[in-house]
């Protein structure tokens, strides 16, 4: 009986993981697809990550939410091909994507399919770091274009004023 309990509460964690990850690749990915272009890059760079086409991960994004989503969708139906070898990555995705849809979270969706979200949120470490990688190329592109302000003139320094000569002491 202690083992499930560990279990529930691993998943518990994995979950709470998985959706401060989510947060943050949005986060990133926000930051990066401000522009067409980097909305195209950071979904190039995502399907990427989990050898999908482009048109996948914006497919998803726009039916359940944002990249982060869309990246842990991706990461729970390839540890479901794992354990199913006969399922393929369309059919594994329909899944995941179903059981989101019933409102159902992503510990719960992991339970039922018997996937482990370890593997999950290390999965979606991965792809975060990447969208922070492309964000962060976007920014420093950004930063480049902007023109650096002008520096103010040194002021002058003023002369030190001279210092008044020592009076001499008598009797020297």
């Amino acid at each position: 009986m202690g083992a499930s309990a560990d279990d529930v509460n691993d998943n518990q964690k994995h979950e709470r993981q998985l959706q401060a990850d989510a947060k943050q690749l949005d986060a990133d990915a926000a930051r990066a697809s401000s522009t067409p272009d980097g909305q195209r890059r950071v979904a190039e760079r995502i399907a990427k990550e989990f050898k999908v086409q482009t048109s996948v991960v914006t497919d998803l994004r726009n039916r359940i939410g944002g990249y982060g989503q869309a990246t842990i969708a991706l990461a729970l139906s390839q540890e479901l091909m794992k354990t199913n070898k006969t399922l393929s990555q369309p059919a594994a995705l329909e899944q995941v994507v179903a059981l989101r849809q019933a409102r159902k979270g992503w510990g719960a969706i992991a339970k039922e399919l018997g996937v482990k979200l370890g593997h999950v949120v290390s999965e979606v470490k991965k792809a975060e770091k990447a969208t922070d990688h492309v964000a962060g190329k976007l920014d420093k592109a950004d930063k480049d274009k902007v023109a650096k302000a002008e520096k103010p003139e040194k002021i002058e320094k003023l002369e030190k004023m001279e210092k008044p000569a020592k009076p001499e002491k008598p009797g020297r």
